[in-house]
């Protein structure tokens, strides 16, 4: 009976022990901690970024008065609001969707800007819709992006570029 009570006291003694040594580690010890203000990862900016992906939650009209302002625009803003009205008409004359009419504009703001010539993507959506005219639709807007570069980098102005863009439509089949 002794040797029992001797047994259960010594696995009370190494219970006490353990207890005791492991009562430093806690949970927190094994998750980690928030990082510090110097740590954090920092927010991709917005109006920094190239290009619009499909699974990019921001809107184009966003994107692309923040890149226009040279920095992040809230959604209620009225340049941004501005911009979702450019992108409402251009998507009903062009039938392609904001996110596309948004970076293809980029790209051609990127292009054009390769060969010397200085306009935003906004403008160019709101001076490459103004072709279609206000009822007619085309093809799509990266096939007149694409026909608007090669008349801008032939040397033709931007009046003299819509201007023969907007006969070339006229003298199409309907």
């Amino acid at each position: 009976m002794k040797s029992r009570r001797k047994s259960i006291l010594h696995c009370t003694l190494l219970l006490a022990v353990f207890s005791v040594a492991f009562s430093g580690c806690s949970d927190e010890a094994q998750t980690p901690s928030e990082p510090t203000a110097k740590e954090q990862p920092t927010k991709p900016q917005l109006h920094r970024a190239k290009w619009l992906w499909v699974t990019d939650a921001n809107p184009p009209e966003q994107w692309l008065a923040s890149r226009e302002a040279k920095r992040d625009l809230a959604l209620d803003e009225p340049t941004v609001l501005d911009m979702a009205r450019v992108l409402h008409v251009a998507a009903k004359r062009f039938r392609d969707h904001p996110r596309m009419i948004a970076n293809r504009a980029v790209q051609l703001e990127e292009m054009l800007g390769e060969k010397g010539i200085t306009e935003s993507a906004p403008k160019l959506i709101v001076t490459i819709s103004q072709v279609p005219g206000a009822t007619r639709s085309v093809e799509s807007f990266a096939s007149l992006t694409q026909q608007y570069y090669n008349l801008r980098k032939g040397g033709l102005a931007q009046a003299p570029a819509i201007d023969a863009l907007k006969q070339q439509i006229e003298r199409a089949p309907p």
